[in-house]
């Protein structure tokens, strides 16, 4: 049995269609209905060819597996990995990016350490399996840093840009997630977007 993980826990607006697709797997399968292909479509409202194509992205990373073909259009799933929040990133190969489990790590190394580069960050993170390159640290320190979790200093040339952590934005284990494609972060320690590009433009 997969490790299970709170299921209510959602994003909160600006979702892509795989996020749609994950959370209403996760919510099938904690519920009384079989994992179906047509069940997931119709919880997520995303169209049919698009969750299968998910469903067989994950099947070949091995987080889900084909019980049965239920229709030649469905199919019964169990999930074997439950993921978190986050909908995991698979290519269309199988291949899952480990960007997520990066980004968990640094917000465990931020706990410990309280201030790093993206540098430092991408080393302390890339452990048991899990690789984040500097650029992809920079991308989610900065993400942070927006949100107003870390202060930023430095970054002239010849000094690399450091980041701490303010101790009182520590909101508990679960990584804040920096949606890139929107421009936003949300915190599933609070279930909830924290900070919204588009808002702050409107602000200022």
């Amino acid at each position: 049995m997969p490790t299970a993980k709170p299921a209510h826990l959602v994003m909160i607006g600006g979702k892509s269609p795989r996020q749609h697709i994950w959370e209403a797997i996760r919510a099938v399968n904690a519920g009384p209905k079989e994992l179906t292909t047509y069940a997931v479509a119709r919880k997520s409202g995303q169209d049919d060819q698009t969750v299968r194509a998910y469903f067989r992205d994950m099947e070949q990373a091995g987080i889900v597996s084909k019980v049965r073909n239920v229709s030649r259009f469905d199919a019964e799933w169990r999930l074997l990995k439950d993921e978190g929040v986050e909908a995991p990133r698979v290519t269309r190969g199988g291949k899952v990016s480990k960007y997520a489990a990066g980004a968990e790590n640094i917000w465990r190394a931020l706990r410990i350490l309280g201030e790093f580069s993206a540098a430092e960050a991408a080393t302390a993170a890339s452990v048991n399996g899990v690789s984040i390159s500097e650029i992809g640290a920079h991308v989610y320190l900065t993400g942070l840093a927006q949100a107003g979790y870390l202060t930023r200093s430095g970054g002239t040339p010849g000094v690399k840009t450091r980041f701490r952590l303010i101790p009182s934005r520590y909101s508990g284990p679960k990584h804040p997630i920096y949606q890139r494609d929107f421009k936003q972060v949300y915190d599933p320690n609070l279930d909830q977007v924290v900070w919204r590009k588009s808002d702050q433009e409107v602000a200022e």
